[in-house]
Parts: structure tokens; C-alpha cells; sequence
């Protein structure tokens, strides 16, 4: 059977993968099912074996995407001794699994909370030297969400969405500049509710990327799980607002995989001449 070129998964395994990995390909993910899952949701593992978020670092930090994510990304868009870039740093998770799975794997952030971590502003940083990287791992701020700092490299200081996705633009030009031909971007941004009005901000991102020539593989929505967020006094007391503000409730993140290669439907060319 033939094996895809861009990661060092054994398709001739591919029934281990399924059922004792659980490397999953599905598009919806859930922390937990009260009903038993239907065809196509993947229930997202308790995993013993992979390092893990500490809780000092969980109340540490606002925005952190589990280990999950970083395991499959890694597992099915990268082979061993690949370079992993992580854009956002975070925790550090993405640079921990990337070693526990025999990658390379360079990360930044402008606020740096571990020794492996670089200090560097990701519209400007080198992530390699000779070296392109074969895949990015993006979980940048929400816009002013949160609001982390008011550092002029901070995604989350900016006044307006415009200077917020600008901030983007640069960030995604960067990537670009060192992500190889036919390399992977994964993206994971979720929505905001701003000015009486519901912002799908990582569709508004994915399209950054596929203007610039990219291609969509996958769109993956994960649930939040426990978060500060969805505790029950958060969860009442948003659930009032929402009511009386005519909007809904999306407590989830949208995760897009995108593969450095031209679109053959020609989607943005398309949009921007009927838009």
C-alpha cells in the first residue's frame, strides 16, 4: 500500500491507527458524549502515554488548546526529524509532543513562560537556518478576547478588526516565507461576539491564507471542554445574554489544516471577482 509523502504514518497499519492510536481524519470532536457518538464525531481520548499540560501552566494561560491536537497534527502532517514551528508558544505542549515524536520543533512567543521557548514577534522571527519547515501550528489571540498585553507585536492590543488582521497578514506572510512547498498550516481559531454581532474570525483568517495560495483539507470544530468559560455561573449567565441579545452560543474551536499548494477550484480568484 502506498504511503503518503507527508508525514510516517504505515498505511499498511492503518486499522492500529484507527483503533488502538486513535489517529482520527473526522471533522467534529468532542471532550465528552452523554449520548454514544455518532458516525463521524471522534471522542477525544484520556491518552497516558504523551506529555501533558501542567496545571500551573493551565492557570497560567488563557487560550490553551490540548494536547490533542498538537498529537494528531504532528502524527498525520509530518515525518521524523521534520521541523514543527510553533507560531503562538504558549505552554510549550506543541514543542514537548513534537519531541516525543521524534521531530525537530522551534518555538516562539512574545512572553515567554519556558527555557525552550524563544522570545520573538511572529511577523519577523526565524524559525530555521538552512532548514524550511514542514508544518506551523497557529493558535493566535482572538482579536481583544482576552487581552494579553498592550505590546504594539500583540495580536490582542489592536483597536479594530482591520489593524487586527493586518497584524495577521504579516504573521501569515512570514509563515509563508519559511513553510516549504506543499508544507501544512494548522490553524485554530474559534468565534467572538462583538457589537451585537457574531464574528467568524477564523474563517476571516483560513481566507488570509487561501488568498495567498493556499488549500483547505480539512475544517475541524473541537468543543471547548472544561474552560473557564463554560462553568455553570458562565454558562447561565451567558445564556441570559444570549437570549436577550438574539445570538446563539459557540463554545468551540474552529481548526483548519492548510496545505501550502495552489487551489484547483480557484475559490478566492472566484469570490473576489463576484464580490
Amino acid at each position: 500500500m502506498k504511503n503518503p509523502k507527508h508525514c510516517s504514518l504505515d498505511l499498511d497499519n492503518w486499522k492500529f491507527y484507527l483503533e488502538e492510536d486513535k489517529i482520527t481524519t473526522n471533522s467534529r470532536w468532542v471532550t465528552s458524549l452523554s449520548e454514544h457518538p455518532s458516525s463521524g464525531t471522534f471522542v477525544i481520548p484520556k491518552r497516558t502515554d504523551i506529555p501533558k499540560i501542567t496545571k500551573e501552566l493551565k492557570e497560567n494561560h488563557h487560550g490553551i488548546w490540548i494536547e490533542e491536537i498538537p498529537y494528531q497534527m504532528i502524527k498525520r502532517f509530518s515525518k521524523e526529524n521534520d521541523l514543527v514551528w510553533s507560531v503562538f508558544g504558549g505552554t510549550g505542549i506543541d514543542y514537548e509532543i513534537a519531541t516525543h515524536l521524534n521531530r525537530q520543533c522551534v518555538v516562539n512567543d512574545i512572553n515567554p513562560k519556558r527555557d525552550f521557548i524563544q522570545f520573538g514577534d511572529s511577523r519577523t522571527f526565524k524559525p530555521c537556518h538552512g532548514q524550511e519547515v514542514s508544518l506551523a501550528l497557529l493558535h493566535p489571540p482572538y482579536w481583544d478576547m482576552v487581552k494579553y498585553s498592550e505590546k504594539e507585536e500583540d495580536g490582542s492590543s489592536k483597536k479594530t478588526l482591520k489593524e487586527f488582521l493586518e497584524w495577521f497578514k504579516e504573521i501569515e506572510k512570514n509563515v509563508d516565507k519559511h513553510l516549504k512547498k506543499d508544507g501544512f498550516v494548522v490553524l485554530a481559531c474559534g468565534n467572538l461576539y462583538k457589537n451585537s454581532e457574531e464574528i467568524e474570525l477564523g474563517e476571516i483568517l483560513k481566507y488570509i491564507f487561501l488568498s495567498d495560495g493556499y488549500t483547505l483539507k480539512q475544517h475541524i470544530i473541537k468543543d471547548y471542554g472544561e474552560t473557564k468559560g463554560s462553568s455553570a455561573r458562565n454558562y447561565n449567565v451567558n445564556y441570559y445574554r444570549q437570549l436577550r441579545g438574539g445570538y446563539g452560543n459557540f463554545y468551540g474551536d474552529n481548526i483548519y489544516i492548510l496545505k501550502k499548494s495552489k487551489s484547483k477550484n480557484n475559490i478566492t480568484g472566484i469570490l473576489k471577482e463576484i464580490l
